[in-house]
């Protein structure tokens, strides 16, 4: 049986820009997955937002900013990938705004780039990035996309897929959430620090790293956010 796409019921208008604050939302959860190498279904988008989000995916879906794909996985199009990488830069170059001006930690400024992305003007972005010094990552390490929507390639990997024993500095924190960033503040897991995998459990089970003397077992989730460039 062919695929249906669920969300396919009238014909696609050609590329508007995304009308509410939800529908910016889900751009920017399928452009952190695709960073990440990871695809969602609506059942995943579901899980992470604090919303439903079909109706809003439905009419992404219309405007032709995102596709339905096999098993229900969603992808966005070259046109919803360029809307979604302007809201990324707008984030990651907030952050910095609230980190390097303003001195908040960097889960904070995480909760207010989330605020601040959905209104902030392609003019107010320039003159941002121009005060900022053109920073080329957010606090956390991710690239910030550049000024025609282009994100830096990166060659680092998740902690959670490196052998034991491998030397590694933390190249990003991927799939940021407030609660995720404190925890990996608090044991100074941070980018540019550089750790060691000592040992892998079987199974998905946590990962032990060493950061100077101390030793830490992550769980694998968590281990899978943090992206490290191996020694």
């Amino acid at each position: 049986m062919p695929f249906r796409n669920p969300f396919s019921r009238t014909r696609p208008h050609p590329h508007p820009a995304p009308s509410d604050e939800p529908q910016e939302m889900i751009l920017l959860t399928l452009a952190r997955a695709e960073e990440n190498a990871r695809a969602l279904t609506p059942a995943d988008l579901a899980e992470t937002l604090a919303f439903k989000p079909d109706p809003h995916l439905r009419r992404l879906v219309e405007q032709s900013l995102v596709r339905v794909e096999a098993e229900a996985k969603l992808a966005l199009t070259d046109a919803g990938r360029d809307h979604a990488l302007a809201l990324l830069r707008r984030h990651r170059l907030a952050e910095r705004l609230f980190t390097d001006v303003l001195g908040l930690d960097w889960a904070r400024a995480h909760e207010e780039a989330d605020k601040l992305e959905h209104t902030v003007t392609p003019d107010a972005e320039r003159q941002l990035a121009s005060q900022l010094g053109e920073p080329e990552t957010c606090p956390h390490g991710n690239p910030i996309p550049g000024a025609r929507g282009e994100s830096a390639a990166t060659s680092s990997r998740p902690l959670a897929v490196c052998a034991p024993h491998t030397r590694a500095t933390i190249a990003r924190i991927a799939l940021e959430t407030p609660a995720a960033l404190q925890h990996l503040a608090t044991l100074s897991l941070l980018p540019n620090i550089e750790i060691e995998i000592e040992n892998k459990a079987p199974f998905g089970g946590p990962v032990l790293v060493r950061v100077g003397r101390a030793r830490y077992a992550l769980g694998h989730d968590l281990a899978a956010r943090v992206w490290v460039d191996p020694l």
